[in-house]
C-alpha cells in the first residue's frame, strides 16, 4: 500500500495536480512506547541510553527539531533501562518511553573468556555449520553474507601466512622464532582494531542459542516476554513498537512469539528489525524454535513488521525475507533499503566505509541528513510507523507536518 501511494503522489506532483487535491492533516502519534533490544555487543543499558540520546540530538540537528532525554532508571534485576524522550516540531509534539531491553550482563561473560579459546571455538562452530550446510543455505539466502562467515578465518590465515613467510625467509630457530611472534602479534592486532575476538564469540553465541544450550538467554527472552505483554496491556500510549538490532532481532521475535492469543485490544503494534540476523540462526538445522517463533509472528493479526537492511552491511541478510526464506506461512516484513551515504554526512559516511562493525550499527547512531529512515522519527516522530509517510515526505523543510492528499492520509 504505501508504494501504490507513494507513486500516485509522484504522478500527481509530476502533473502539478497535488495543489489541487482535497487535503488532510495527519494527526500527530502523541505518545509511544519503545522496547528496544541491542545487537551482541558487551555495551551497558547505561551507554545504550546515551547512544540514543545522541542519536534522537542528531534526528534533531537534521530535521529542525526540539529533543530531550530524561534520566535512565534500571530495573531491580537490571534487565530493563527505562527513559523518556521527546521530538517537537512547530506544530506537533511526541512523547516517547523507551525501554532497553538489556543483555549485555550475558554477553560480557563470552568476551571474559581467554582469546585463546574464542578463536578456537569460533573457528569449532564455523566448521560445523560448513559441516551441516548452513553456511551453504547462507549462500542460498545471500551470498554477500559469506564475506562475513569468512572474515574471522580471512583474518587468521592472514597472520599465520605473515608468519610462515618470515619463518621461511630467516630459517631455522631464529625463523621460527621470530615468525611465531609475528603471527601471534598479528592476531592481537587483529582482535584490537578489526574485532576478531567479538567474531568468534559471535559465531560461538549463535550456535549456542540455535541448538537451546544458553537457559540464561532463554530465561532472558522470557523476561523481555513479560515486558512486551506489560506493553500491550498500556492504554496510554498510541501505539508499542519493537525495534530489534541485528541479533537483538532473534530475542525479540521469540519473545513476542510468546505473546498469549486474545484479549483486549491493545495499541498498535509494529516490529523494526535494522540488520537482523534472524537468518543466520534460523537457517541453522537446530534453530526449531526460532523457525516456529518466526512462523507465529508471521501469523499475528494486525502486526506491522518492517525490517530495514542495507547492502553496505555485511552482517545482515540484506533484502532477504526471513519468512519468504524459511518457507514459512504468513506475511513476511515489508523490506526497506537503507544507503548509508544518503543517511550520513561526508564525515559520518567516511567512518562507516571503513568499519564493518560501524556499517552495522549505522542504523542506531544518527542521521547526518534528512533521509526517509531514521530512528529518532521512529522512536519519537509524529507519523505512525509503518502506516503514516516517511519522514522525508511527512515533515516539511520547517519540520511542520505537511497536509496529504486526502486519497494518501486514508
Amino acid at each position: 500500500m504505501r508504494n501504490r501511494l507513494i507513486g500516485a503522489g509522484r504522478s500527481a506532483e509530476g502533473n502539478g495536480l497535488v495543489n489541487s487535491l482535497p487535503t488532510l492533516p495527519i494527526l500527530p502519534v502523541r505518545r509511544r512506547l519503545v522496547l528496544h533490544v541491542p545487537g551482541y555487543e558487551p555495551l551497558p543499558a547505561a551507554a545504550q541510553q546515551r547512544r540514543l540520546a545522541r542519536t534522537l540530538a542528531r534526528s534533531a540537528a537534521c530535521w529542525g527539531l526540539s529533543a530531550s532525554t530524561g534520566e535512565g532508571r534500571a530495573s531491580a534485576d537490571g534487565a530493563v533501562l527505562t527513559f523518556a524522550a521527546r521530538l517537537s516540531g512547530p506544530d506537533w509534539a511526541t512523547e516517547a518511553e523507551i525501554r532497553v531491553l538489556a543483555w549485555d550482563d550475558l554477553i560480557a561473560r563470552d568476551f571474559a573468556v581467554p582469546l585463546p579459546h574464542r578463536i578456537l571455538g569460533g573457528l569449532a562452530a564455523l566448521a560445523a555449520l560448513l559441516r551441516d550446510g548452513t553456511i551453504a543455505r547462507y549462500r542460498a539466502a545471500h551470498w554477500r553474507y559469506l564475506l562475513f562467515v569468512a572474515l574471522p578465518v580471512t583474518m587468521l590465515a592472514g597472520a599465520m601466512l605473515g608468519g610462515l613467510g618470515v619463518a621461511l625467509a630467516l630459517g631455522g630457530w631464529v625463523g621460527a622464532l621470530f615468525g611465531s611472534a609475528l603471527a601471534l602479534a598479528l592476531i592481537v592486532l587483529a582482535d584490537r582494531r578489526a574485532h576478531l575476538g567479538h567474531l568468534c564469540a559471535d559465531w560461538i553465541f549463535a550456535r549456542d542459542l540455535a541448538r537451546g544450550a544458553r537457559p540464561e538467554v532463554t530465561a532472558r527472552i522470557a523476561r523481555f516476554a513479560g515486558e512486551i505483554a506489560a506493553a500491550r496491556r498500556r492504554r496510554d500510549v498510541d501505539e508499542v513498537v519493537l525495534v530489534g538490532h541485528s541479533l537483538g532481532m532473534v530475542l525479540l521475535a521469540e519473545a513476542l512469539a510468546q505473546m498469549p492469543d486474545g484479549g483486549r485490544p491493545g495499541p498498535r503494534l509494529v516490529l523494526v528489525g535494522l540488520g537482523s540476523s534472524l537468518l543466520k540462526i534460523a537457517l541453522m538445522p537446530g534453530a526449531t524454535r526460532l523457525r516456529a517463533a518466526v512462523g507465529r509472528v508471521a501469523a499475528l493479526p494486525g502486526l506491522a513488521w518492517i525490517e530495514f537492511t542495507s547492502r553496505r552491511d555485511l552482517v545482515s541478510f540484506h533484502r532477504a525475507d526471513p519468512v519468504a526464506t524459511l518457507g514459512l506461512p504468513g506475511t513476511g516484513p515489508r523490506m526497506e533499503r537503507v544507503h548509508p551515504r544518503a543517511m550520513l554526512d561526508a564525515p559520518g559516511w567516511r567512518r562507516v566505509r571503513a568499519s564493518m562493525l560501524r556499517a552495522h550499527r549505522c542504523y542506531v547512531t544518527g542521521n547526518g541528513r534528512r533521509y526517509f529512515f531514521d530512528w529518532g522519527l521512529i522512536a519519537c516522530g509524529p507519523g505512525a510507523v509503518g502506516r503514516d509517510p516517511t519522514p522525508d515526505r511527512l515533515l516539511g523543510a520547517d519540520g511542520r507536518i505537511a497536509a496529504l492528499p486526502l486519497e494518501a492520509a486514508a
